[in-house]
């Protein structure tokens, strides 16, 4: 590989990782999909729920820079993306994983990964150290050697969480990163996750009320591309008028999550 790393930024601190949107506004032709007033979110995870066509994917898409915008801008820490350079860098302390990722299927996780962190501008002198870090830090060290072929659905999905955090983004966008695993895949990346949240502002659209319930520490659902709600898990069961449930009672809590976002129109 050409050693040309495209970012390889440096984390600066809990308050650069806090991200926030002001009158976003995206449209296809005529219709607005996506309008967004004021958005603003620091360190920890973030579910963004909603029915599907509500906008979750679109709005991941414009703090990925995949969407252009028709108004609107968005800023990371205290630098407006308004600019070549300033995109360059917000670029290079992003990390993005679309709901369905498409990668060679030959590559080993160990190559995969190490092809991420290249792509993702991690120098060369640093590049090893960075695969094998993230290698450990998601368990895949048993793995390493096995193309991604012939991984269980869980553990690549593992592997794509590690392509995608590997340059030790600030802030960490994630597609429906917990459908189409099992219940135990499913429980091991949720803590990884909730890990990964203390020093990364993380964006996770979700379908689950248990990924809300059991990671989120707040919750944005969208409707019709605008935003109806914005606060914690509790917040949005006091909203739905419930008793705040205690740890020991989860599932009264993800029902009580369940019914508010289905009276927000978040729920099909």
């Amino acid at each position: 590989m050409n050693d040309s790393p495209r970012g390889g930024h440096e984390p600066c601190g809990i308050t650069a990782a806090r991200l926030r949107a002001q009158n976003l506004v995206v449209r296809c032709g005529d219709k607005t999909v996506l309008d967004v007033a004021d958005l603003d979110l620091a360190t920890g995870v973030t579910a963004l729920t909603g029915a599907n066509g509500a906008g979750k994917s679109t709005l991941l898409k414009v703090f990925a820079q995949l969407v252009p915008l028709a108004s609107g801008y968005v800023t990371l820490g205290a630098e407006k993306v308004n600019s070549d350079k300033t995109r360059a860098g917000y670029r290079a302390a992003i990390g993005y994983l679309p709901q369905d990722p498409d990668f060679p299927g030959n590559f080993t996780v160990e190559e995969a990964i190490t092809y991420s962190a290249w792509l993702r501008g991690v120098p060369a002198s640093r590049r090893t150290g960075a695969v094998q870090r993230v290698i450990g830090e998601l368990s895949l060290t048993k793995w390493a050697s096995t193309r991604l072929k012939n991984l269980s659905g869980g553990n690549r999905q593992r592997v794509h969480i590690a392509q995608t955090i590997v340059h030790k983004p600030l802030v960490l966008l994630l597609d429906e990163p917990t459908t189409g695993i099992d219940v135990e895949h499913r429980i091991g990346l949720r803590k990884i996750l909730g890990k990964l949240g203390n020093t990364c502002c993380i964006v996770m659209s979700t379908h689950h009320t248990e990924d809300i319930e059991l990671l989120a520490d707040r919750v944005v659902s969208l409707r019709e591309g605008t935003v109806v709600f914005q606060g914690t898990p509790q917040e949005l069961i006091a909203r739905a008028k419930a008793q705040s449930s205690s740890a020991s009672q989860p599932s009264r809590e993800a029902r009580s999550i369940e019914q508010a976002l289905r009276d927000l129109g978040g729920t099909e």
